[in-house]
């Protein structure tokens, strides 16, 4: 056990506080018993009210029942919201309800956090310095002057959330925010873009909108005509966009105004809280919001010393004299101290049957814990990898383009690297592609698909050689993820690019003048770099696991379950990992903006039956307990799959449902909640990440697992999983410790650590390329408006 800081602020007068709030009761006329449509009145009664009453609402429990919660002073009369078919009755209780926080009882406490979160929020947006970011989220007005010399604004300021440690003991966590803004408006960026590039450079993309005083992020829709022409109509006003903004608008009256250019075109956009209503605004009063790139991130990266600095300089700017209902609150400004658990560093089997142990080692590592990264990838190389079963046929995919020579060079290198770590591999056969079609990656790809059937290659996987091209990479990445996607069901491909090898690979000229490729000694060290990252990927796309963990996890089997697009990944973990099997499976296709995450408790019922009873007819152990990892948040699906598998499977004789423990955890890698946590080590007290393997409960269902930091050296601050116990009778506690187990088994980087458990990184791994929106229809598409312009 260690002290560790927590970046959660202690609201010392939260007993003093009272909460009063009123209660609403819903009901769909003639379906009272109806569990489904209630729970939809619900949902559309939530958004009705929040819409109604300008304030926060809440679903909460009275006497056994489900009412929604409003503000106290809210106007309230009995209402009918019209469905289809079906009406939904809303009818408000008399009088007002009083919490007070010292008698508080678990159903209250959610409550009074969501209005307590509420109030501070509403009081955040009244300072003027600050634009709103999102959910919780605020960003200082400037810029910081990191961003001075690059085309991109970086804003930073801050998220928060109450969190509860128990009952009678609360507090703000305050994490550091950022959003990376370009420099310049919309208006200016479209002077650049084709008239037909427009929608498809705006629509969905998120913008900072500069209203004024009043700035927030909105969801772009499409460019219209000049603001000075476009006429808009409402009950108050008709007229000109441009005239409705410097006249009636936010921005007539606001304190700062951005310069309004008449001629700048309409910007039709939607609002975060209501993605369906489209409003009219003006192009030069809108902003790009990019995600952060590793340029953009480093610029912006906090180790814990900077983190908690910031932190505690929020916590003593924006969160002082803020009050609730009459009432100041006492947020103090110094982070909370927690004694956090640390679970140890799990020991890894190798081939041979070699064990490494993180707490022992080799005379000549004076400290073995603090070269442990380093001996994990130490230990593939002197004893190989632990899957030493046979390899498909390999392939080493090549333009025609390159030249053959450099292609014999690239096999050989590779071959040389793998082999010294799987000596079962077969080497590539080399097969050149046509790149007649080209600059079209659509065509390449359908050629390459036509060379796959012709030359029988289906059943074998490959390393594809993207060629060089000068068009800022834009045929590549078509290329790349036409062909991971396209040839998914026939070959199994890791892309390197040409432009890669050559930095590495030169010409020389041998005794008999053939030109040749090799690397110059000057270059090795970074190139052995380069191959070592390569081929650890591409032992994955074989299915082949470097290590295993030396101990089965406390629970016999783990099942790792996400969604990406209309692609679902399923990742069976057997006991210690030696076996572990991966099976994907299509789901219905995503719509609208949202990514499509539930996937049916069938499709899981019936992966987890074919896979378990194929794992039993072979006279293998039945699981005595069985784990599901959901990426993010399990939809009571998996529940559902796994309760439904245990039957089916108990009706095929192949286990007794009543022998066999079930559990549904929630992974997530980022929370709600911006929790940090460092600790001072060394003589010098400096201020570091928790040791990895650091966690703490947030109740008896929710934990957070620190799973990097010593002895692993990362830039900035540990960002903990947090762990939730959404189903069954399994041993938590257990759990979360077979999760730290999980993420420190890193395939791809074996001498760094993961943010995720590896059932779930393998699913991201293997199905990320497959599972994108490019398809030969609408690549092609693509291609044509950006290439036919050009060579005309």
């Amino acid at each position: 056990m260690k002290t560790n800081i927590l970046n959660w602020y202690r609201l010392s007068n939260w007993l003093d506080l009272t909460f009063q709030y009123r209660l609403v009761d819903v009901a769909v006329e003639g379906m009272e018993s109806n569990t489904r449509e209630l729970n939809k009145a619900f949902f559309n009664a939530v958004n009705f009210l929040a819409s109604e009453t300008k304030g926060v609402v809440s679903v909460t429990r009275y006497q056994g029942k489900r009412y929604i919660a409003v503000k106290h002073d809210a106007q309230l009369e009995r209402r009918v919201i019209p469905g289809s078919p079906l009406d939904t009755i809303l009818t408000p209780l008399e009088g007002v309800f009083t919490l007070h926080t010292r008698n508080i009882i678990d159903d209250e406490l959610g409550l009074a956090i969501r209005f307590l979160e509420s109030s501070i929020e509403f009081q955040l947006h009244q300072n003027k310095n600050l634009w709103d970011g999102g959910t919780n989220t605020f960003l200082n007005k400037v810029p910081l002057r990191e961003s001075k010399d690059i085309e991109t604004d970086i804003y930073h300021g801050f998220k928060y959330k109450i969190v509860a440690e128990d009952k009678r003991n609360v507090f703000v966590c305050i994490g550091l925010a950022y959003k990376y803004v370009d420099k310049f408006n919309l208006h200016e960026a479209l002077k650049s873009v084709p008239a037909e590039r427009v929608g498809d450079l705006i629509n969905g993309r998120n913008y900072l909108y500069q209203n004024g005083d009043h700035w927030y992020v909105v969801k772009g829709k499409s460019a219209g005509i000049p603001i000075g022409e476009q006429t808009i109509e409402t009950e108050q006003f008709k007229g000109s966009v441009f005239d409705y903004i410097t006249k009636h608008g936010k921005y007539a009256t606001a304190r700062y105004k951005q310069p309004m250019l008449k001629d700048s075109a309409t910007f039709w956009h939607s609002y975060s809280n209501n993605s369906a209503k489209v409003v009219s605004g003006a192009t030069c009063l809108a902003k790009a919001i990019h995600f952060a790139d590793n340029g953009l991130h480093r610029l912006s990266i906090n180790d814990p010393g900077k983190r908690f600095t910031r932190s505690e300089f929020h916590a003593g700017k924006y969160f002082q004299k803020l009050s609730f209902s009459g009432q100041e609150l006492k947020i103090e400004t110094k982070p909370h101290a927690k004694d956090c658990d640390i679970f140890p560093l799990p020991a890894l089997k190798y081939g041979k049957n070699a064990i490494l142990d993180p707490y022992a080692g080799e005379e000549k590592y004076s400290s073995p814990i603090h070269q442990f990264p380093k001996r994990r990838r130490e230990f593939v190389y002197n004893n190989g990898i632990i899957n030493d079963t046979v390899f498909a046929a390999q392939y080493l995919l090549v333009p025609e383009t390159l030249p053959y020579t450099m292609a014999k060079s690239i096999k050989y290198y590779m071959d040389k690297a793998i082999k010294m770590i799987a000596p079962e591999f077969p080497g590539f056969t080399i097969h050149q592609y046509s790149m007649k079609s080209a600059p079209y990656a659509s065509n390449v790809c359908k050629d390459l698909k036509a060379l796959v059937a012709s030359k029988g290659l289906a059943g074998g996987n490959a390393l594809f050689v993207l060629p060089e091209s000068s068009d800022n990479g834009r045929f590549n990445k078509f290329l790349h993820n036409l062909v991971k996607k396209e040839l998914f069901s026939d070959v199994k491909i890791k892309c390197v690019s040409a432009r890669s090898l050559k930095r590495f690979l030169k010409p020389v000229v041998t005794r008999n003048k053939q030109q040749i490729y090799q690397v110059p000694d000057k270059l090795m060290r970074d190139f052995k770099a380069y191959q070592t990252n390569t081929i650890f990927e591409y032992l994955i796309v074989n299915k082949k696991w470097p290590y295993a963990l030396a101990k089965d996890l406390n629970h016999d089997l783990y099942i790792g379950i996400d969604a990406h697009e209309f692609f679902a990944g399923f990742v069976f973990f057997f006991k210690n990992g030696e076996k572990i099997v991966f099976d994907v499976e299509q789901v219905a296709k995503a719509t609208g903006s949202f990514r499509n995450e539930k996937i049916n408790y069938a499709v899981i019922q019936d992966k987890i039956v074919k896979v378990l009873s194929r794992h039993l007819n072979i006279g293998e152990d039945a699981p005595r307990s069985i784990v599901i990892l959901r990426d993010g948040v399990s939809f009571g699906e998996e529940e559902k799959a796994l309760v439904g598998a245990m039957e089916e499977l108990e009706r095929m004789k192949l286990i007794v449902k009543e022998n066999v423990q079930l559990g549904v955890l929630d992974i997530a890698k980022s929370s709600a909640v911006p929790v940090r946590a460092a600790c001072y080590q060394g003589a010098n007290k400096v201020l570091e990440n928790p040791d990895c393997g650091t966690y703490f409960y947030m109740n008896k269902k929710q934990a957070y697992i620190f799973n990097t930091g010593f002895p692993y050296r990362v830039p900035g601050s540990s960002n903990p999983l947090q762990v939730s116990l959404s189903y069954g009778d399994i041993d938590f506690e257990k759990a979360l410790e077979d999760v730290f187990a999980l993420t420190q088994i890193t395939f791809s980087s074996p001498d760094r650590p993961t943010s995720l458990p590896l059932p779930l990184k393998l699913i991201d791994t293997l199905i990320r390329d497959v599972a994108h929106e490019y398809t030969y229809a609408n690549t092609q598409e693509r291609e044509l408006k950006i290439i036919e312009p050009s060579l005309n």
